[in-house]
Formats: structure tokens, C-alpha cells, sequence
């Protein structure tokens, strides 16, 4: 999703801080390596800098922290980003600015009451310059959602909140993601496009499975995950 999302942002604009740029709020701040990675991968992180993730004394802990230039937000506390990426598209609107606001989320995210207080207020008023990254791997911290607190049909909900909602089928085929992100610009409403992806993608042993949301391959497991993705 992140790849998707960048390329569509005038990273020159992000160097330079500029007031009217495109802004990204990665809400599920615990996948944070995946946003480290797409900002090194476009010159916006050094070397050294990406080597020092989670490392004791680095800045770059496990969580998104806005104390790392060009990071608009500290996330982590799940349901905190939308409400601000919320606010964020409002202000951009009162100073007539074109730019948009992207917030992505978890789809066990939803359970928080303050995402869907911002999904009603930003429906209901038009705010077309944001949009959701919702990624629906159908999983939450402990179990499925299905066992928790099932959301479909998703999709529906958010047409109910005057949302222009897309579903992807393929959640991990950034060139859809990337056409939808170019095509919906000129909505008047705000945007959510729903990712159907599977968590733990490209590694067998973690596809599906949710003890890996805590647990850190290690050794030959390691090893295996390396080959698996990059094959």
C-alpha cells in the first residue's frame, strides 16, 4: 500500500516541507518498518539512518514517532491518525491548498469508536481531499475479526457515509491501488479504498497465521523468509 501511496506524491514537495504537499498518515503505526523502508527507498531516509531501526538510543523505534523528519505523525495508539489526518484535510481545505490526505488503517482498527466519529463528520461535510488506505487482512491483534467483531460488509458502510469506496481484490497489486489513488482526485466526496490483502504476503510460514504479529523469525526461518521474498 505505502508504494502505491508515495508514488503518487511530489517527493520534492515532502524534502522541502512544503505547506501545500501531499500528507501520509500511517495510522497501524506498529507496521512502521514498512513506512521506513518506502521513505529510504525514495530519499527521504539515509543509510545509517534505516540501520538503526529498533536499535537501543535510536529514534526510529518500533512504532511511527513524528520526531523523524518528513514523518507527519506519531502513531501507534490505534484509532488517533484518522481523527488527525481528519483535521489535517480540513486545514488544507481553509487555506484552498490542492493537496490530499491519505490515512492508512487497519481494518481491526475500526473497532475504534473515534475512526467512525471522522468517517461520519468527513462524509457528511464533503472532505474530498482525504482518503483511506483500509487494509483488510481480516485479522486483529489476537484472533480473526470474525471472532472479535466482524465489519462486512465494509464497503457498504462506508457508501452509507457518502464515501466513494473502491474494493480491491487483490490488496497487494500496487498498480490498481496507484490508479484508483490518480483517478479519485477529482471526487467530491472523500475516498476509501478497502484492500483485501493477506497478512504476512510472499512468506509461507507467516501467510494467514497471526502469531507472527508478535513473533521475530529467527535463524532458518529467517533465512527461508529472505529467499521467499526476494524470489
Amino acid at each position: 500500500i505505502l508504494n502505491a501511496v508515495f508514488s503518487s506524491i511530489d517527493i520534492e514537495k515532502i524534502k522541502k516541507q512544503s505547506k501545500d504537499r501531499d500528507r501520509v498518515i500511517l495510522s497501524k503505526g506498529h507496521t512502521t518498518a514498512a513506512l521506513y523502508a518506502t521513505m529510504f527507498h525514495y530519499g527521504l531516509l539515509s543509510k545509517s539512518q534505516i540501520n538503526s531501526y529498533f536499535s537501543n538510543g535510536s529514534l526510529m523505534s518500533g512504532h511511527t514517532s513524528h520526531f523523524i523528519e518528513n514523518v507527519e505523525h506519531s502513531t501507534g495508539a490505534l484509532g488517533h491518525g484518522l481523527p488527525v489526518g481528519l483535521g489535517i484535510a480540513l486545514g488544507s481545505k481553509a487555506k484552498k491548498f490542492k493537496n490530499r490526505t491519505y490515512v492508512i488503517l487497519g481494518d481491526a482498527e475500526l473497532h475504534e469508536g473515534s475512526n467512525w466519529e471522522a468517517i461520519m463528520y468527513a462524509g457528511y461535510n464533503r472532505v474530498n481531499n482525504l482518503c483511506l488506505l483500509i487494509d483488510k487482512n481480516r485479522i486483529g491483534q489476537l484472533s480473526s475479526l470474525e471472532d472479535s467483531c466482524g465489519l462486512d460488509p465494509l464497503g457498504d458502510k462506508m457508501r452509507t457515509f457518502h464515501f466513494d469506496t473502491y474494493e480491491i481484490a487483490d490488496g497487494h497489486d500496487y498498480e490498481a491501488i496507484s490508479h484508483i489513488i490518480k483517478t479519485s482526485r477529482k471526487t467530491n466526496k472523500p475516498t476509501a479504498i478497502i484492500c483485501n490483502t493477506v497478512k504476512g504476503k510472499g512468506v509461507s510460514f507467516m501467510e494467514g497465521d497471526n502469531v507472527w504479529h508478535y513473533r521475530t523469525p529467527r535463524g532458518s526461518l529467517l533465512e527461508k523468509a529472505k529467499k521467499e521474498l526476494e524470489g
